[in-house]
């Protein structure tokens, strides 16, 4: 008799939704995606802001990627829209690409609920991988400006922490707090720590309140400011 060949598992692919006017920007983007075997594109927006957030409510993207090759005056008030719009979602990460040359503009679009910025100087090969890494809740930044772009958001941020102090925080709070600086998601957290996803929340929620933060962004930056790992 012979053996039936087994099925491969199917790949869970990351739901990735393109907001992207150029052609040839488009044109990019999706040749550097040909051979991410675990990233869909669901759909491709190219008209008004109000056409992204249709398709966002409709498609309930992992990872939008908002490619606009000049710096909007309105970015930031649409990170924030977009921000607000996948907390009410339950899902989803904003990926910016583009051609910032300003570290504070890109640490204003970080504060402003973006997780990560590619920038068109990149190699196209990371884009794939910044995808998966923004999906996870992790942060991703040029590579080549990560030092002094994170050491410009610890300074802005850190001016904000200098009257806090971790003594506030339990001692599970603290730990919850270390792994958010790892860059870790809710999940990762909750099977670590041997707690539920729903104390996961509660302790980030506490740890809120405490601290006077208002993003997980800030949480992770009070970490890393703090020297907590």
């Amino acid at each position: 008799m012979p053996r039936r060949s087994q099925k491969a598992p199917e790949i869970e692919k990351i739901k990735l939704l393109v907001f992207c006017p150029s052609e040839l920007v488009l044109a990019g983007i999706l040749k550097s995606l040909e051979l991410a075997k675990d990233i869909t594109v669901i759909h491709i927006e190219r008209g008004p802001i109000e056409n992204l957030m249709e398709a966002m409510k409709k498609l309930k993207p992992q990872v939008i990627l908002f490619a606009n090759t000049e710096m909007l005056p309105n970015l930031k008030e649409i990170c924030k829209a977009i921000k607000e719009f996948l907390k009410a979602q339950g899902q989803g990460h904003l990926l910016l690409l583009g051609n910032i040359s300003s570290h504070e503009e890109i640490v204003g679009l970080m504060n402003a609920g973006a997780r990560g910025y590619f920038d068109l100087n990149n190699p196209s090969q990371e884009l794939p991988e910044a995808i998966r890494v923004v999906q996870r809740g992790e942060i991703w930044l040029p590579r080549d400006k990560m030092s002094s772009i994170m050491d410009r958001i610890i300074s802005v941020v850190g001016r904000d922490f200098k009257e806090k102090t971790l003594d506030q925080l339990t001692p599970m709070e603290f730990q919850v707090l270390k792994l958010i600086g790892q860059g870790r998601s809710n999940d990762e957290i909750a099977k670590i720590l041997f707690i539920s996803k729903n104390t996961v929340r509660s302790h980030i929620k506490s740890i809120y309140a405490k601290l006077n933060t208002h993003s997980r962004l800030q949480l992770a930056l009070y970490a890393i400011n703090s020297a907590l790992f």
